[in-house]
């Protein structure tokens, strides 16, 4: 016996549709050979059924192919690969927010420069210096009253400074608003985005799976969302066969299968015990679980752009942050301001009266709220009306009242002679060797950043490459590909044409 006349047109047909499916998939490649997250989709076929040919005997029986259909549609993806590069992603998140943070402060400390810090003290114990040997002339003096208040308002506009760029970080105390406009705050709020929309893609990829289809293109989103993701915060993303998936920040988890259950929120940091709020103003806090991700304690962020925020606005002493900058400043400056109102008082004014008023005073009016000496030292008022009144002259034993006269100026060369004084509180260095080893610490740090986030660039790069060898799309592949399922269409359709003609020469005959 014989297959049904028809049997022919239906075995053609499947080649037909096949093939054309294939070419539609490969169509979609080439068209997302630029989209950023797309992966490579494969048409898979397998053999249809085969049709039993009817028979008296078993013997005589047998079995004849129906041509292909199209199984699934395949969505190309190595999901090691993308936990590695989610891993690198995040490194790279924190080493360049660090990174551009440093920047930052050096575009601050301004070293070495003809204006910055370095020039300024050296201006200050030069001008101590001109008058220990004139302690006369009203020129010297002033001179040198100037150059106290020049010191003092370079050391406080680079506090400023710093503390601007804190405040843009991680907020300010100061400006309770700051905690919702921070670089930290738009973070956690693209974050937030990101989960929330995660969330949905899941639930909408679950319910095309549920009803028979491959969800390909969702999928491509979802995992483009993550790998965005994994930039700003560490993630663990448990991946379930049924298109849910589970993902966790910091081992906290965010979404469970397609509900989001938690997401975070920028809070300022009121709690008075260590960390304090002046070294760590704003915590990074989960909504629903209340874990904070940026004490220092378990459960904590590992990598990330928020990461490397948070860490640049606290004051982690292995790191030259924003807050351990404006520190090493303050403490820079209570030494020398402390030291010179020593001498100061202790000596005698150009009119021999003794004690003559402290050089610099603390001023808490001005800018009231920060916790930080720098920004409340000014030079005394009552010097700067009157420069007479610096003590130039030391208390000299060897005479009846201690005044050696008004040409006395070896309490001046000895404020002079502070600039190569060493201080416990600056490790047993001198004021210039002190600043010169920060700025020398800053610079190492911001070129090790510099280096690691180049490094990191590729390295993430190169995973991404490896990514892209799969999941990618190959245009000379695709275009190999298109040739053959044309021909394979091209060959079914003269398959189909024969059926055609023979039919109708059968049909022919017949009438």
């Amino acid at each position: 016996m014989i297959t049904p006349g028809f049997f022919g047109y239906y075995n053609a047909n499947r080649g037909l549709m096949a093939a054309q499916n294939a070419l539609s998939v490969i169509n979609q490649n080439i068209s997302n050979v630029n989209t950023a997250g797309y992966s490579r989709e494969r048409v898979d076929l397998v053999a249809a059924d085969a049709y039993a040919l009817p028979s008296t005997t078993q013997v005589s029986g047998g079995l004849i192919g129906q041509g292909p259909v199209v199984q699934q549609v395949t969505r190309i993806r190595d999901q090691f690969l993308d936990a590695q590069y989610r891993l690198s992603n995040g490194k790279l998140g924190s080493n360049s927010s660090i990174n551009d943070a440093l920047q930052q402060v050096q575009g601050v400390v301004n070293e070495p420069s003809t204006n910055g810090l370095s020039a300024t003290l050296q201006n200050f114990f030069n001008a101590a210096q001109a008058m220990s040997q004139n302690p006369e002339t009203a020129a010297t003096r002033a001179s040198f009253v100037q150059q106290a208040i020049d010191m003092t308002t370079v050391f406080q506009e680079q506090a400023q400074q710093l503390s601007d760029l804190r405040k843009n970080l991680v907020g300010d105390p100061l400006s309770p608003g700051s905690f919702s406009t921070s670089q930290m705050a738009i973070n956690v709020n693209d974050v937030n985005n990101k989960l929330a929309a995660i969330a949905t893609l899941s639930q909408n990829i679950v319910s095309v799976q549920a009803a028979g289809a491959a969800p390909n293109d969702l999928m491509d989103q979802r995992d483009k969302l993550l790998d965005d993701l994994s930039k700003l915060v560490d993630i663990q993303v448990t991946d379930h066969n049924n298109g849910q998936i589970d993902v966790s920040i910091a081992g906290q988890t965010m979404i469970k299968g397609v509900k989001q259950v938690d997401s975070l929120a920028v809070v300022q940091n009121t709690n008075a015990a260590a960390p304090l709020p002046d070294d760590i103003p704003a915590f990074i806090q989960t909504v629903n679980g209340g874990a904070i991700l940026n004490d220092g304690s378990a459960p904590d962020l590992s990598s990330g752009v928020i990461k490397g925020i948070s860490d640049m606005g606290g004051n982690d002493p292995n790191l030259t942050t924003v807050r351990g900058m404006m520190g090493k400043l303050d403490t820079m400056m209570n030494s020398l301001v402390g030291q010179l109102n020593t001498l100061q008082t202790s000596g005698f004014d150009q009119n021999g009266n003794a004690p003559p008023p402290a050089l610099f005073v603390s001023d808490p009016t001005l800018n009231p709220g920060q916790t930080l000496n720098i920004f409340h030292w000014t030079v005394n008022p009552t010097v700067i009306n009157d420069p007479t009144q610096v003590a130039a002259a030391i208390n000299d034993p060897t005479t009846a009242t201690g005044f050696a006269g008004a040409g006395d100026g070896r309490n001046a060369l000895q404020m002079a002679q502070i600039k190569t004084q060493s201080f416990a509180a600056l490790g047993n260095a001198n004021v210039m060797d002190y600043f010169n080893g920060v700025v020398s610490k800053l610079g190492i740090d911001a070129q090790s950043f510099k280096n690691t986030t180049t490094a990191q660039t590729s390295q993430v790069n190169t995973i991404d490459t490896s990514r892209q060898s799969i999941a990618g799309v190959d245009v000379n592949s695709e275009t190999i590909d298109m040739m053959r399922y044309q021909r394979a269409f091209e060959g079914t359709s003269k398959v189909l044409q024969a059926i055609d003609q023979t039919m109708q020469t059968i049909i022919n005959m017949i009438t």
